[in-house]
């Protein structure tokens, strides 16, 4: 399984923050099955935040970005732990 790291940032319409704040209430902000939510994480300035997600269904990702990607601006990165950079790291010499 793959982790990605998830960022959030609320679109500048205090409706979409509502919005948002609403639907979560409502969902508990799971992701789709085919992807597990291993950790959120808001800003103490309730700006945006961080999803540590983890999958190997690009789709199920898609749909997680489409369920919330009219209220905010969202970007979702391959991540990895530094144990598997270090493996890398020693695999290549540096």
């Amino acid at each position: 399984m793959m982790k990605f790291m998830l960022t959030f940032k609320w679109k500048p319409d205090i409706t979409a923050r509502d919005e948002g704040i609403s639907r979560f209430l409502k969902t508990g902000g799971h992701p789709p099955d085919g992807a597990k939510l291993l950790g959120r994480w808001t800003r103490v300035d309730f700006n945006g935040g961080y999803d540590l997600l983890e999958s190997d269904d690009p789709q199920a990702l898609v749909e997680f970005a489409l369920m919330w990607s009219d209220i905010m601006d969202i970007e979702i990165v391959p991540i990895v732990e530094d144990q598997q950079l270090a493996e890398v790291l020693k695999r290549i010499g540096k």
